[in-house]
């Protein structure tokens, strides 16, 4: 029998808990995910799939209501939430999550509750809570699948398998908290957002990351401001939808009473994991490694004859099946080895990412999957680098967490490159001070820039 309640249980916690009610750490990592991720979304506003959307709404129409982060011209809130979110993952710079369950759970999030909090002028407080508890919202619905399919909710491997691939519900709330919903109008939001969860992933049959960005960000983006402004408009749907026959759980996993894992309190946010690099997370260990090894030993890409690299299984798949130069990786440890840095440049400008010495590295990388470490998370991995000298260099590789002053030189670079020195040191202050910003529409105008193209860098 259906345990009743879940939905406003949740509801009941969502109006509850103010940005103060949250521990100092959790409301510094809110400002920390929010810079980062735009500073991400800058970058990632030189892209081809940028550019794309933008054509796309520009062919919709809108009034001028809301900033698309890094282009001049403004659009209509469901409209910039779409390009906002889908910029969040147009690259695989943004952030992801330790335990696996969910995927790139912070761009949609994100583009929601910045995109509604301009429409609403809402306070910086009021978008990060919302942004935190739509990121926490979001992992407890994934939290739930992977439990129904007896997956361990505490060992990092593969993603579980995705209820809600847009991250739409978690969206929904991260939107509705910065327009002000009532707990009724919540209500219904969510029961409006469940009709809208869906996608299929077939990532491995694309090569430019334009279905994988609206899905993991664009597409819950889009539908979590839409399901809180038909509640908001008056719209009439169904009610505690996360719980009973025919809800949300029931009708996608067969579960009536989603149970603890959905209800109990936590602040998952706190685990995120912040990329150095633009590279899947796979790739992230053994870039590093690479890169630490040539440094502390005064190596140039010239002097490597070999790099071998040994990645739990879950990972090898990804890195060796999906032909994307971010995630492929032969492209992101070669682009490493030559140039260094964040990478992002040389994996979308040909340039330098398919430029001689690259693809000559590309050929002396090869890539194997550590049996042993099967059921192990994307963040190990072994690192072996023969110099053409007889030199031999061998170490395991732990991905490193990322302190403030590595998100302010990640920041730095990205945004640097975008916009340029000052304008990024005045971006870094308006974002980390968001937290006492009266109204986040006098921050947002910071983020609309000329508009431009990766190949012109």
């Amino acid at each position: 029998m259906a345990v009743q309640g879940a939905t406003q249980t949740i509801i009941d916690w969502i109006f509850s808990t103010g940005f103060d009610d949250m521990p100092a750490g959790i409301r510094r990592q809110a400002v920390l995910s929010l810079y980062d991720g735009v500073g991400a979304n800058l970058a990632c506003s030189l892209l081809p799939v940028a550019h794309r959307t933008v054509d796309f709404i520009k062919l919709v129409g809108g009034p001028p209501d809301c900033t698309v982060i890094g282009f001049p011209d403004r659009s209509s809130v469901l409209n910039a939430a779409q390009v906002n979110g889908t910029l969040g993952h147009a690259d695989e710079v943004d952030a992801i999550e330790s335990d696996g369950l969910g995927a790139h759970v912070l761009a949609a999030n994100l583009g929601a509750c910045l995109s509604a909090g301009q429409y609403a002028g809402a306070s910086g407080r009021e978008v990060l809570r919302g942004l935190v508890l739509g990121f926490e919202l979001t992992k407890r619905v994934h939290r739930v699948a992977a439990v129904a399919q007896d997956r361990s909710v505490l060992t990092a491997g593969s993603s579980a398998t995705l209820i809600d691939a847009g991250n739409t519900m978690g969206a929904t709330a991260a939107a509705g908290v910065p327009l002000g919903l009532s707990p009724g109008q919540m209500d219904i939001a969510f029961g409006m957002a469940a009709a809208m969860t869906s996608g299929i992933t077939p990532f491995a049959r694309e090569s430019e990351h334009m279905l994988k960005s609206f899905v993991r960000g664009g597409l819950g983006a889009r539908n979590g401001v839409a399901a809180a402004l038909m509640a908001k408009a008056g719209y009439d749907g169904p009610r505690g939808i996360f719980e009973g026959s025919n809800g949300f759980f029931h009708s996608r996993l067969g579960v009536e009473d989603p149970g603890p894992e959905f209800v109990e309190d936590r602040y998952t946010i706190q685990d995120v994991v912040f990329k150095r690099v633009s590279a899947g997370g796979p790739n992230q260990a053994p870039r590093q490694g690479v890169v630490e090894i040539m440094a502390e030993n005064g190596l140039t890409a010239a002097d490597i004859s070999r790099i071998t690299i040994e990645v739990p299984p879950i990972g090898f798949t990804t890195i060796t099946e999906v032909h994307h130069p971010s995630i492929e990786g032969k492209d992101v440890i070669a682009i490493g080895a030559v140039y260094g840095g964040t990478g992002f440049l040389a994996a979308h400008n040909p340039k330098y990412g398919q430029s001689n010495e690259v693809l000559a590295m590309r050929d002396r990388i090869e890539i194997l999957p550590r049996e042993e470490w099967a059921g192990e998370g994307r963040f190990r991995s072994m690192v072996t680098i023969e110099t053409s000298g007889g030199r031999r260099f061998s170490r395991e590789s732990t991905y490193r967490p990322m302190s403030e002053d590595d998100l302010d030189a990640k920041f730095a670079d990205l945004v640097g490159m975008r916009a340029g020195e000052d304008r990024s040191r005045e971006l870094a202050e308006a974002l980390k001070g968001l937290e006492v910003a009266p109204n986040v529409s006098d921050v947002m105008p910071l983020l609309e820039l000329p508009g431009a193209r990766i190949e012109d860098y």
